[in-house]
């Protein structure tokens, strides 16, 4: 060793440092303890001054721009896998002859994630309208579009049943219903899209599965999956032109499993539909607990049971 570097090392060992413990761990900061507790108070008043206390909920920063969340339930909502059950209420037995209908509890976990309360949010695709039920619960508007009038029958009858205010459902193709809506008008997009060949019959084990209740995509014939993705993506081309700038859409899309290959949806869509303005933020894991197995392939081959689905948040940036 060099006697310069000597020099250094002697004069190092010299130095006396602050050690702050906290938690049981070390952290070396030279000369920091002494001002500790009055940085500590100054960053807690500074907090307590830019927020609202909600007791029990946690502290709300008045500069949230998002939503209506604490701090604590923010952080709650970033989980990237959710495992909320699938519960058998608000006329499931009724909604159930869709076949592909979503959780309103969920609908409204997410609704309140992405919004505020009076916000606007729009399903393109809504179905029996977990959407809508969910904003309702949650004290938004919403506006629902369903190509199946027997859907929006059924919606309607589910709110009379349950005595919640039912939110506007347009009977019609969402693709030519959109364009009554001027530019940049919804605050949030949450729907759930017809999935390529649900309606078709397969047999396992020389034994059919259960006929899907949805209607073969919308009654039309699309047979290949780049028609399906196409017509994703025109959906969401006008979904992307009606939403707010700085905006999320979330789609709940599940994978595949289908003639002998499994088919990632979710990352296809996703792909299709992204664009220099249509950023893709996270691709959350709705894992439902209370879904059943069911064995498939055995003894002779793997195929998984399908238990969980994807929900594609994207972000609008213009």
């Amino acid at each position: 060793m060099s006697n310069l570097l000597k020099k250094q090392y002697k004069k190092s060992k010299k130095r006396k440092h602050s050690v702050i413990k906290e938690e049981q761990s070390q952290y070396l900061f030279p000369n920091f303890t002494s001002s500790l507790e009055t940085a500590t108070g100054l960053i807690n008043n500074k907090k307590k001054k830019d927020a609202i206390d909600l007791g029990e909920r946690g502290l709300y920063a008045k500069n949230n721009k998002l939503n209506d969340l604490t701090g604590k339930e923010w952080k709650f909502a970033t989980k990237s896998v959710i495992t909320k059950v699938f519960p058998l209420n608000m006329q499931h037995k009724l909604r159930k002859q869709h076949g592909g209908q979503k959780p309103p509890e969920l609908c409204s976990d997410l609704i309140r994630t992405f919004t505020k309360e009076q916000m606007i949010v729009l399903d393109p695709l809504a179905g029996v309208g977990g959407t809508l039920l969910g904003a309702s619960l949650c004290n938004r508007k919403a506006i629902g579009i369903e190509l199946n009038p027997k859907w929006v029958e059924i919606y309607k009858q589910v709110c009379s049943l349950e005595n919640i205010q039912s939110q506007e459902m347009i009977a019609g193709d969402c693709k030519i219903e959109m364009k009554r809506f001027t530019d940049n008008y919804f605050d949030f997009v949450l729907t759930d899209v017809p999935y390529w060949h649900m309606d078709q019959l397969e047999k396992t084990r020389s034994k059919k599965m259960k006929q899907s209740n949805l209607s073969q995509f919308n009654n039309s014939h699309i047979k290949m999956k780049e028609e399906w993705l196409k017509e994703m993506q025109d959906i969401f081309r006008e979904c992307q032109r009606v939403l707010k700038n700085r905006k999320y859409l979330a789609i709940f899309i599940g994978d595949m499993y289908r003639k002998n290959e499994y088919h990632i949806l979710s990352a296809e869509l996703a792909n299709a539909i992204k664009n220099p303005h249509l950023a893709l933020k996270a691709n959350l894991i709705w894992y439902d607990v209370s879904k059943s197995l069911h064995v498939y392939g055995y003894p002779a081959a793997f195929i998984p049971s399908m238990i969980h689905q994807n929900i594609l948040i994207f972000r609008k940036e213009e």
